[in-house]
């Protein structure tokens, strides 16, 4: 090489260099961004039935990590373990010990947050880190417009948006399964990276059970790139067998498959006094989970389970409808992608065969992590809870429909470069405008009811027989309405009041409402104040709605004009 192609190469490096600088920086800026609009939404946010599972699990994690650092003896004796990870041990520890770890910032150290809200700002953090990681995996292989794009487009989904302040397991494992596969691809064969890969992905592994379901589409990729590396020969001694030639398969492919189970194993204390039964209960208790009701076409869905298509409905028609035809544009370049990539049209490690295998790795990952709940024999509930997943891949693949659509604009008006900008950050804002504007509708819990134009919105929706809400969700601004209308008087939840009781505490124990306001009453008889939960998966629902009709109403949440939730006083 000559001093004029070493100045050249070395001027590349630097602007490559600048570009990947600018690439961690934007990369950081959104991550804190989407970190400050949960932290400033969070407090308004329901709580789950779910959160009373995870939070106090988590909690009890970060005692025994403490516990650890002072008498690691005694922590580590199978009393400590059990006593530590007993709570909620049917699921890995990984999502809760950032639960634990998170409620010791915002609440411990800082006092921020109360304890429940402190310990669900864990799931924020890890989704500020996916809008980070998004922004970096995708700037220089799909362009800084399509990599500020995706995450902006996962913020506004409404339901993704309630489901990324709680404290459960659906978006954490959401975030570890795009990191993870982000991870791979950047990988390839580089075995330093490869071993970072297998660890990211054992800690996926240590967060939810559908985790593994990642591995397949890396794999669907590596057979797509390296089919035509498969060949037999015949051996040179004919007596021999011929032999079967297999291609390279990629060091972070190796690492998902050996390294990850081993840090999985590592990352769950619950498993360590006795690893064998204990991983023989926890495969089993999913094999033979409990059914839980949905509501869907009108009926009331638990054995069997729910129709497979009802998991499609709930992929699609949860989204706005600009999200979801640009999603389409952008599906046609996947199907593209893979023809390349099979054909072998674009072999050459360079920027486009990068970008051929994210939208590929993209799409597969989308359409699986509906798939295995659609297909399987599995239970079939919580709408779209269950492939959370899904909405991350689904951005991305949307993001890039955007980009067609702004390129589309510019052409017919023959603008310049600099208008291209615009016309981009134009397209953007019109798409996630009705996103953005179902989170307003929904402040204070009532995410889960949104629903996109191609069903017709909530009221579509109610009206073809699908669930308003799940959840029971136990909304903030409802437990101050009580607090006012029902202090000192008996109230009682329906139709599953036994939550509420759980959640409540909750509500009480961080100031929400007043610790000698009104009571719980477990009996509806008994009950001073009834409160109608419209959640249509319960059986008992209709009675309760056509009983309580003659009972004054003291309040009521509508959106839309649908009912979500009413408050009776019967004397």
């Amino acid at each position: 090489m000559n001093g004029r192609d070493r100045v050249r190469a070395a001027f590349a490096d630097a602007v490559s260099a600048h570009k990947a600088d600018r690439g961690t920086m934007a990369a950081a800026v959104m991550g804190l961004l989407t970190l400050l609009v949960h932290a400033v939404m969070l407090p308004a946010q329901a709580l789950t039935d779910d959160d009373d599972f995870y939070a106090p699990a988590g909690l009890r994690a970060k005692d025994w990590f403490f516990e650890l650092l002072s008498s690691p003896t005694t922590a580590l004796s199978k009393t400590s373990i059990d006593a530590a990870f007993a709570i909620n041990h049917e699921h890995p520890p990984f999502a809760k010990v950032v639960f634990g770890a998170a409620s010791f910032v915002f609440h411990d150290v800082t006092g921020v947050f109360g304890v429940l809200d402190s310990a669900r700002m864990g799931t924020v953090c890890l989704v500020a880190v996916l809008s980070a990681v998004m922004v970096r995996w995708l700037w220089r292989p799909m362009g800084p417009s399509v990599a500020l794009a995706a995450p902006v487009i996962l913020v506004s989904l409404p339901r993704f948006f309630t489901h990324s302040e709680v404290a459960t397991l659906d978006v954490p494992v959401a975030v570890m399964i795009f990191v993870s596969v982000a991870a791979f691809e950047a990988a390839r064969d580089r075995v330093g990276a490869g071993v970072a890969v297998g660890v990211v992905f054992g800690l996926a592994l240590a967060t939810k059970l559908n985790a593994p379901f990642a591995l397949l589409p890396c794999v669907a990729l590596v057979l797509m790139e390296r089919w035509r590396g498969i060949r037999a020969e015949d051996a040179d001694d004919r007596s021999a067998h011929a032999r079967l030639w297999l291609p390279r398969v990629p060091t972070a492919l190796v690492a998902m498959m050996t390294i990850a189970p081993v840090v999985f194993l590592a990352a769950w204390p619950w498993l360590w006094p006795d690893p064998v039964t204990r991983l023989g209960g926890y495969f089993a208790f999913h094999l033979r989970h409990y059914p839980i009701f949905m509501f869907f076409d009108g009926a009331i869905y638990n054995d069997p389970f729910a129709p497979g298509r009802a998991m499609w409905v709930m992929a699609t028609g949860t989204v706005p409808m600009m999200v979801v035809c640009c999603a389409v544009i952008g599906a046609i370049d996947v199907v593209k992608s893979a023809v390349r990539i099979v054909v072998g049209a674009n072999a050459s490690g360079t920027g486009s065969a990068t970008r051929d295998r994210i939208l590929v790795l993209c799409g597969l990952q989308a359409v699986l992590s509906v798939a295995v709940v659609a297909v399987s024999n599995v239970p079939r509930y919580g709408g779209e809870k269950l492939f959370m997943p899904f909405f991350p891949f689904f951005a991305v693949v949307a993001a890039v429909g955007v980009g067609r659509v702004a390129l589309a604009i510019a052409r017919v008006a023959r603008v310049s470069a600099r208008a291209n900008v615009a016309i981009f950050v134009g397209v953007v804002v019109v798409v996630v405008a009705p996103g953005v504007a179902g989170i307003a509708n929904t402040v204070g819990g009532y995410g889960l009811s949104y629903y996109g134009e191609l069903v017709g919105g909530l009221r579509g929706a109610v009206a073809r027989g699908y669930e308003r809400t799940y959840y029971d969700m136990a909304d903030k601004d409802l437990a101050r309405t009580l607090d006012d209308v029902a202090s000192g008087r008996r109230v009682h939840f329906a139709p599953n009041h036994k939550e509420y009781v759980r959640t409540y505490r909750w509500l009480r124990k961080d100031g929400v409402i007043r610790r000698d306001g009104f009571i719980l009453e477990s009996s509806a008889d008994r009950a001073d104040v009834l409160v109608l939960s419209h959640e249509r998966r319960w059986q008992s629902y209709p009675a309760l709605r056509d009983a309580w009709r003659g009972y004054a109403v003291v309040a009521e949440k509508r959106i839309d004009g649908v009912p979500l939730w009413t408050v009776y006083r019967r004397r």
